[in-house]
């Protein structure tokens, strides 16, 4: 297997690749890797979900003898439920001879409202010898309960707008480092942690690779081919889009990575997905790629444009970053929000500014870059040494939030050509003429402001914290800079606010955008974001 590495030794290795037999690393074992993981939240209606994923069991044999969840809550008796035969919650999907996935379900009715911290235990059975594995088998991971927030409520605002992920990988996205859950996992964990819709981006270097072989190009795009025959023969619980995560070629002839949804036929990409045999001549520039999306009227949106490059990426897969140079492509949105409102954020929407200010159009959109990572991120951090985890990054902490309800992959599509996007870690916010949520103002269109105030619209809950503060900001296009209109600190303590904001002295050709933190009584702070409301007023 190791022979069609390109790499070298310090970049991306899986816990059971290794250069050759008896290459050391500190992180192979002898067993496969065994991870349980559940969402970090629960809405309404839905049972608690717990999968299990046991990778690499063509290489190492095992059987699963017994699982056990043990949940505690400040205000109830610890819970404890036994799962004495595993295989009856055995999950069936394409990648069977190479993982197992149980989803163990803990009942609503035995749930309270809250917080829950979880203890997931497997007896397994291996050539006639038992172990137990804790949350999971990596080597040096911490061990720690996973946690979830019981929720009696949907997400604010549900009632008149959607929520997704919009950039989620499952198992198809596998390589050297990491693997997913099966698509119905992901479908069923975004059902039950309140979204309304759920968009998978696997990586185009690993759709373009064989079944049985992560590591051998297959020209005939099996892996492409297999999740769209996977996802039609799913009755899905909510609208599943399928994508892809495109390497792309930018105006630094470096790579970057591109989303495109709504397509059908496989979009090229393989140049920094680490396989020798890959026919990088195949990679497209960020125009082509964007145009191969359009021609099948998708919409394609820069991914994670704010995210740092290591050197090993940059030095061995020839990574590079979204230039302001690669926005004059026809990109229909950008996803600045990648895993929170960090410098990631500060870095994409500095990007994303300038651009609005040109005159440019660019809904905003969130996502989490979710590998699994249902409670929280495990990564590589040394090769062959440790695993790095992070607690504050999982799926779905991250929402795109779309004005209106939609239930199609069309209707998302139309949503996000017409910019009524919002991003958000919970809260919703918006903008109306009206203190009406269902009339809102933010889109691609010029908007005849011919008010005097509009309302700005702030929804939380006790989950996600009390509006603190809120700025509006002005961009008169082709100026410099935005500025700030209006900024206000809410001290009224209540989880719903409606602020009126004069839009009398408003003149030219220019747009509206608002950002709102939310406090929590932990000191927690929770942040949201708007797409731009565009005006042209005649002086």
């Amino acid at each position: 297997m190791h022979s069609n590495l390109l790499i070298p030794i310090f970049l991306y290795p899986e816990i059971h690749f290794r250069f050759f037999r008896h290459f050391p690393s500190l992180l192979y074992r002898k067993y496969p890797e065994a991870i349980f993981d559940m969402p970090r939240r629960l809405g309404p209606g839905n049972d608690l979900p717990v999968v299990l994923i046991i990778n690499d069991i063509n290489r190492f044999q095992l059987d699963v003898v017994k699982v056990q969840v043990a949940l505690s809550h400040k205000s109830k008796p610890p819970l404890v439920l036994d799962f004495d035969d595993p295989e009856e919650h055995a999950v069936d999907h394409p990648f069977s001879f190479q993982s197992s996935a149980f989803v163990f379900s803990i009942p609503r009715n035995k749930l309270d409202t809250g917080q829950y911290h979880v203890n997931c235990t497997a007896r397994i059975k291996k050539n006639n010898r038992s172990y137990t594995v804790i949350n999971d088998n990596l080597f040096m991971t911490s061990k720690l309960p996973y946690s979830c927030y019981v929720s009696n409520s949907q997400l604010p605002g549900d009632e008149f707008c959607s929520y997704g992920d919009m950039h989620v990988h499952s198992q198809y996205s596998q390589s050297h480092v990491e693997f997913g859950p099966p698509v119905s996992i992901i479908d069923l964990f975004s059902k039950c942690y309140g979204n309304d819709f759920t968009v998978v981006t696997d990586h185009s270097y690993d759709l373009a690779c064989e079944m049985n072989n992560y590591l051998k190009i297959d020209e005939g795009v099996s892996r492409w081919k297999s999740i769209r025959s996977d996802a039609s023969s799913h009755n899905f619980l909510n609208p599943f889009i399928l994508g892809e995560e495109i390497s792309c070629i930018n105006s630094n002839n470096k790579t970057v990575h591109l989303c495109g949804i709504g397509i059908k036929d496989f979009v090229p990409g393989s140049i920094d997905g680490a396989r020798r045999n890959a026919n990088k001549s195949k990679s497209l520039s960020i125009e082509d790629a964007i145009k191969s999306v359009h021609e099948q009227g998708g919409i394609a949106y820069a991914a994670h444009p704010g995210s740092k490059i290591s050197f090993m990426q940059k030095y061995f897969l020839k990574r590079g970053i979204w230039k302001q140079e690669d926005f004059k492509t026809k990109l229909d949105a950008i996803q600045a929000v990648n895993n929170g409102f960090g410098n990631s954020w500060n870095k994409a929407k500095n990007l994303w500014i300038k651009e609005l200010l040109k005159g440019n159009k660019l809904p905003l959109l969130g996502g989490n870059d979710s590998h699994g990572d249902f409670n929280r991120y495990r990564a590589i951090s040394v090769p062959f040494f440790s695993i790095h985890e992070n607690f504050a990054r999982h799926f779905s902490w991250i929402k795109t939030g779309i004005y209106g309800k939609i239930s199609t992959e069309q209707q998302l599509i139309a949503s996000i050509k017409n910019g009524a996007t919002f991003v958000s870690s919970g809260p919703f916010l918006g903008m109306s003429k009206t203190k009406s949520p269902h009339e809102n103002i933010i889109c691609n269109d010029e908007i005849n402001l011919n008010v005097e105030c509009i309302t700005i619209l702030l929804k939380s809950s006790y989950e996600f914290g009390i509006p603190y503060l809120f700025k509006l900001y002005y961009g008169k296009i082709n100026a410099s800079r935005e500025t700030v209109y209006f900024s206000k600190y809410l001290s009224i303590g209540e989880y719903d606010a409606f602020p009126e904001v004069s839009v009398s002295n408003l003149k030219g050709k220019g747009y509206l955008r608002a950002e709102a933190e939310f406090r929590k009584s932990d000191g927690s702070t929770n942040f949201a974001a708007t797409s731009p409301c565009y005006f042209n007023l005649i002086s």
